[in-house]
């Protein structure tokens, strides 16, 4: 075997005994490239090789080309052999944690978010809250619902025939789930009928965001340090939460399954740590405009944004 072939069967067995990060991959691309020069391999063919069997990227990005300009310059002095541009691999933003959003919300307070509502909430809590939110994000006979949580379906109505019942200072029920509703009976998972059920959605508009481990300060700064949130209402419970109406506007049933429960509550919102449960399409919240008697409170708007544009 000649000396070149033999050279060239060392250089090929040193390609594919690559060490691990850490443990000599520069002395490795040396070598390699002294191989490969003696091998009479082109400084290009060389590069190229040398950088597919890398355990590891380059470090600086041009240290591959550098040890193969050296070596040839060494052992084939004179043959011309411009290195790769290689950019350097961008570092992998750090994921955003709640603590994170907290410290960018910088202490924003309720009297921040009022301020900041692109509809003004310049009223005293009560049934105003209610009619508000429903005027602004519902059509007139879409039907929706507010009731009790264990309430039945006779709490679906027009939205228009609720705004006008808060617009004349009628009691406001607990609770509504944002998304419209048929009106119609449809089975639930049991087969029992249900107008309330998530099969009973006509349209997935909204998602529910709240907190259980939170103070309600820090929920308040979250949301303002999560300035990319496509928040449409920020509810006080009139208890220990503040409940974040997202708008996702997905079009069907299986959309929102992919979008909604797929990614966006397991990737975003459940790392972020909010309660995993409020995922399912007719998932209730808190009515603003309704008193809690064994609170001695109001839940109550903070903030109104139709469109759910971001703050950025």
């Amino acid at each position: 075997m000649k000396l070149s072939n033999k050279v060239s069967a060392r250089f090929s067995d040193a390609l594919r005994a690559c060490p691990s990060a850490g443990a000599g991959v520069h002395g490795w691309i040396l070598s390699c490239a002294n191989l490969a020069a003696f091998a009479g391999v082109s400084p290009a063919d060389a590069e190229r090789d040398i950088l597919a069997a890398m355990s590891r990227p380059p470090s600086p990005s041009a240290e591959v080309g550098a040890a193969v300009r050296k070596a040839y310059a060494e052992h084939k002095p004179g043959m011309a052999f411009t290195p790769r541009s290689i950019a350097p691999a961008k570092p992998k933003p750090k994921p955003m944690t709640a603590a994170a959003f907290i410290a960018r919300g910088d202490g924003a307070t309720e009297a921040d978010w009022f301020e900041c509502s692109p509809v003004r909430i310049d009223w005293e809590p009560g049934p105003r809250d209610a009619a508000a939110l429903l005027r602004c994000l519902y059509r007139p006979a879409e039907r929706v619902f507010c009731g009790e949580r264990y309430g039945g379906g006779e709490g679906v109505r027009m939205a228009a025939d609720w705004i006008a019942a808060f617009d004349d200072g009628r009691p406001v029920p607990p609770h509504f789930i944002p998304n419209p509703l048929t009106g119609r009976e449809h089975p639930l998972p049991g087969g029992k009928l249900s107008k309330r059920g998530d099969s009973a959605v006509a349209g997935f508009l909204y998602a529910v965001a709240e907190f259980d481990g939170l103070s309600k300060p820090d929920q308040l700064a979250f949301w303002w340090g999560f300035r990319s949130a496509p928040i449409v209402a920020l509810i006080d419970s009139g208890g220990k939460s503040v409940h974040a109406i997202l708008r996702v506007d997905c079009k069907t049933h299986d959309e929102w399954e992919a979008e909604v429960e797929g990614k966006l509550f397991p990737r975003v919102l459940v790392p972020l740590g909010c309660d995993p449960q409020c995922h399912n399409e007719a998932r209730l919240s808190r009515l603003p405009g309704h008193y809690r008697a064994e609170k001695q409170s109001w839940q109550r708007l903070l903030y109104l944004n139709p469109e759910g544009t971001p703050r950025q």
